[in-house]
């Protein structure tokens, strides 16, 4: 029996965003299946703008329709008068989700971004929570009306889902301690990386050029929130010998005010890139000779993977959902322990069969991590539901 599915498709035209990485790679590989019979949806972002324009979707062999509404008269907080009064007024006339999208054939709705729609909805609901950060990471990231809001959107998801997705057995344990839902209803679906992408060859001098990145260098790559603990990489640099801090620098991408006093008081002198392409971060990681990625907390860990894919060797945290990403192809540690950290970077750097061995283990355990059999688990997970 075929099913017929709605794909939100909101963010997927979003340049270098992980959500648009993660909605087109599973989309387009939801086509494959010939049990299931697609539509995608795209909700107008304001009154006279939508941010649709048909011939960005010819990627997707399926009808793709914007929304006659914005999505704010539907979901989220509004906070200015005239919005509130635009609700209400057009509120009475969208009883359900489905009147709101012109979509009464669908039996089952996709989600990918934490969220669902608020108004009832027929159909089931499938929906990605990726993870609760700001839930759970106690830091100053979150103001009060994120944290707020993300509980509302959380509960949301449980009231409307009959399935939802996380990407880590730990993102997983993580939902259900805090929500105390069933946990038949919640599904892991590992994200996946373009491991060949990643292992294609590129122009190094002209990448070195464009980002004025050294010869050798040890790498932060991410951004440079609180959660992300990189005053730990610095800290953990500035402990390696003076000789290994001439022979490799330190290159932080996306730096704030905080990272670069830290780097300051610690007398570290980074390379710092305020943002790298996604068509260039494969080659960003081929010329690192380690990634250092000591985060708190994460519901997946990207990089890490990105990195092995590229024959990097990875230094990270051994907290959250990291050694679960990372398998036995990384030096693991406290993300407070800057002693440690130092010592795994100045071996990776400096024992040869160590680095080797780990470099072969990190090809090895990105097997584990591909968009087809992420798309095959969503697949199986919609015809169960």
């Amino acid at each position: 029996m075929k099913r017929k599915v709605n794909v939100d498709l909101q963010d997927v035209n979003l340049i270098d965003a992980g959500i648009s990485v993660y909605t087109n790679e599973l989309t387009l590989r939801l086509m494959n299946y010939d049990d299931l019979e697609l539509r995608g949806t795209v909700a107008r972002r304001g009154v006279f703008h939508s941010f649709y324009n048909p011939s960005d979707f010819t990627r997707f062999k399926f009808p793709v329709k914007s929304t006659l509404f914005p999505s704010w008269v539907i979901g989220g907080p509004v906070y200015e008068l005239k919005y509130k009064i635009a609700r209400a007024i057009l509120k009475p006339f969208i009883h359900t989700y489905n009147s709101f999208i012109g979509d009464i054939k669908s039996d089952i709705f996709l989600f990918w971004g934490n969220r669902a729609p608020f108004p009832p909805i027929k159909g089931k609901v499938i929906t990605y929570v990726h993870d609760i950060i700001p839930l759970r990471a106690h830091t100053s990231e979150f103001t009060p009306n994120v944290i707020e809001n993300a509980k509302r959107e959380l509960y949301n998801v449980i009231d409307k889902a009959a399935k939802i997705i996380t990407v880590s057995e730990f993102s997983k344990r993580d939902i259900i301690e805090y929500t105390h839902i069933d946990a038949s209803r919640v599904d892991v679906v590992y994200n996946g990386v373009n491991a060949e992408a990643f292992q294609q060859p590129f122009d190094h001098e002209a990448i070195r050029a464009k980002y004025n990145l050294p010869e050798k260098y040890v790498l932060y790559f991410g951004t440079c929130g609180p959660r992300k603990n990189v005053e730990s990489v610095i800290r953990a640099y500035a402990r390696l010998p003076e000789a290994v801090r001439k022979e490799y620098a330190l290159v932080i991408t996306n730096p704030l005010e905080v990272t670069k006093a830290c780097a300051a008081k610690n007398n570290v002198t980074p390379c710092y890139i305020d943002g790298v392409s996604a068509t260039d971060k494969s080659a960003v990681y081929q010329m690192a000779s380690v990634l250092v990625w000591p985060s708190f907390y994460e519901g997946f860990g990207l990089p890490i993977i990105e990195a092995q894919a590229a024959g990097t060797p990875v230094v990270c945290s051994n907290v959250t959902s990291l050694p679960e990403v990372a398998g036995d192809a990384a030096v693991l540690v406290e993300p407070m322990d800057t002693e440690a950290m130092a010592a795994g970077i100045e071996r990776c750097l400096y024992d040869a069969p160590f680095r080797q061995d780990l470099i072969a283990k990190g090809r090895e355990n990105v097997k584990r991590f591909t968009w087809d059999d992420a798309a095959k688990k969503l697949h199986d997970i919609i015809m169960s539901v």
